[in-house]
Parts: structure tokens; C-alpha cells; sequence
């Protein structure tokens, strides 16, 4: 019970505040939440981001990028998911648009077609970027994503998808998380469906923190010992 609670209130820290998945592993993104500057449609549900992690394993020098989006990616043929990474250097290139706590100095491009690149240094190799249903996932070389600054441990992300039939900060449809960058969790590269499987524990836990944000807390249940003495209240657990 004890554990539960922690995990739902992990949970809920990141639906009460993006600025909190500085410190997470991954991040959850609410559903439906459109840029109201978004020139695309809201039926493009594949640029509607639920969730985003990004895994570092040092040994290989490797990155993974995660997302799963609210529909299945390639429902939008213009559809576009760029990854923006801080690697000590990164400004803030979307304040005068009013997003200032997404900081990036390099972008990976990802396609639904499975093609990539890494923005001034190159194409990812044929086979580095998959798609299963709503998840779309890369795998990217260290050496494409040379630090300016930070160790590759301590990158941070944020993940935008575009509708590249429009132009500018109009064809950005969500940023996840919404005005901050999120941190990079370390380990050793897993299998495609086994990050698809992560994600989606991910959409759960911030399912239910989001039920239970709506509900509010419950009242405290008592029992009452009817004696001479002074009544005592034990709280039920």
C-alpha cells in the first residue's frame, strides 16, 4: 500500500507540474493539448504526445529516444517529431513565443517512414528509428551528439512534434514536457517492444494520477470506541 502510494504520488508531481520532470525518469504528457497556436488539426492525433523517455547506456555510446503519441504515428503524412537536446550550451530559442524553459543546442529528426537525422551532422543509419503502433523510437550514436558542456549523463530533452505543411512556431503542435526540458535516465539499451511496455506503465501511473487529481482527497474514516474513557480515533489504513 505504502509503495503504491509513492509511485502515485510520483505520478501525480508530473501531472501537477512539468517543470517537476526535471528530475524524473521519462515524462508524461496530458492528452489532447494542442498548441492554441497550432495551425494543424486536432484529428492529428499522432502529434499529440502521452509520453517520452530517453535512455543513455555509456557502455555503447548509444541514446535511445522513446515517444508514444495519442494515435498511430503516420496517421499524418506532413508529420514531423523533433527532439531538442541541451548539451551545455542550449538557449532558449522559443521565448519570444512564450516557451523559455525549453533550452536545446542540437535537434534529431525523426520521420514516420523510420528515416532520421541529426540536425548539422548527418543521416541515422538505415534501421535506427522503428515505429509500432502509437510509439516511435531511435537509436542514436553519442558521437552524433558531441557535448558542448554537460556530460552525456546529464543531457536534457523535450520533444516537439511539427506538421511540416506549415511554417514556423504555427506547425508546432505540443511540447512535452510543456515549458522544461527532462533529464536522461541511464542504463542499458533495451529492446524496442520492451521500451514500448515502459511507456505505456509510464500513460498508466499518469492515468491515475490524474483520476485522482479529479477526485480530491477522500475523508479520513474513523472508528469510534464507545467506553468511559475519552474518545480515541484510529485511523484506518
Amino acid at each position: 500500500m505504502r509503495q503504491r502510494w509513492f509511485r502515485l504520488a510520483g505520478a501525480l508531481a508530473i501531472a501537477a507540474s512539468p517543470a517537476l520532470a526535471l528530475a524524473l525518469d521519462g515524462i508524461t504528457d496530458r492528452p489532447d493539448d494542442f498548441l492554441s497556436s497550432f495551425a494543424g488539426s486536432s484529428s492529428s492525433t499522432d502529434l499529440d504526445v502521452l509520453a517520452a523517455t530517453v535512455l543513455y547506456d555509456p557502455g555503447a555510446d548509444l541514446f535511445q529516444l522513446s515517444s508514444t503519441l495519442a494515435g498511430a504515428v503516420g496517421t499524418t503524412d506532413s508529420a514531423l517529431y523533433v527532439w531538442g537536446v541541451n548539451r551545455g550550451a542550449g538557449t532558449a530559442a522559443f521565448a519570444a513565443d512564450g516557451i523559455d524553459g525549453v533550452r536545446f543546442d542540437r535537434v534529431v529528426l525523426l520521420r514516420a517512414d523510420g528515416s532520421g537525422s541529426v540536425g548539422g551532422v548527418g543521416d541515422l543509419a538505415a534501421g535506427s528509428v522503428t515505429v509500432s503502433g502509437n510509439t516511435i523510437t531511435a537509436l542514436v550514436p553519442g558521437s552524433m551528439l558531441v557535448s558542448t558542456g554537460f556530460d552525456k549523463r546529464d543531457y536534457t530533452w523535450n520533444l516537439w512534434p511539427r506538421d511540416t505543411s506549415f511554417a514556423g512556431f504555427a506547425a508546432i503542435s505540443d511540447f512535452a514536457p510543456d515549458n522544461a526540458n527532462f533529464t536522461t535516465t541511464i542504463g542499458v539499451v533495451p529492446e524496442p517492444g520492451t521500451v514500448a511496455m515502459m511507456l505505456a506503465g509510464l500513460l498508466l501511473l499518469g492515468g491515475q494520477a490524474r483520476r485522482s487529481a479529479s477526485r480530491g482527497p477522500k475523508a479520513p474514516r474513523h472508528e469510534y470506541r464507545h467506553t468511559n474513557a475519552p474518545v480515541r480515533v484510529r485511523w484506518l489504513r
